[in-house]
């Protein structure tokens, strides 16, 4: 066995990675550099963040600058046939004319 297993991901998945990222954005501004003498003390500093976050929450937008960029990089791209491959240069196709000659397009 490869210690990999196989887990099946709802509809409501998304709403958990946006947990994920909005708790790494308040641990890393209630942290920011400090170091907690200890659990109480880090629990009021991400206490702190919160009210904060929660009086005026960051936007998360999907679909954002990293979509646009990774759309427009797709768009560079030339595709080879039906094979599913790529180039980043287009390569000239050429055409059999009636005479058995091969001509570019």
């Amino acid at each position: 066995h490869s210690g990999t297993s196989m887990s099946f991901q709802g509809r409501g998945d998304h709403s958990i990675n946006m947990a994920e990222s909005i708790q790494r954005v308040l641990v890393s501004r209630a942290l920011a550099g400090q170091h907690p003498a200890g659990p109480e003390q880090l629990i009021q500093w991400l206490e702190a963040v919160a009210r904060g976050w929660n009086a005026a929450p960051t936007p998360f937008i999907w679909g954002g600058k990293r979509a646009l960029r990774r759309q427009q990089a797709r768009e560079r791209r030339y595709r080879l046939g039906g094979s599913g491959a790529l180039t980043h240069h287009p390569i000239p196709q050429h055409e059999m004319n009636g005479n058995g000659d091969v001509q570019s397009k």
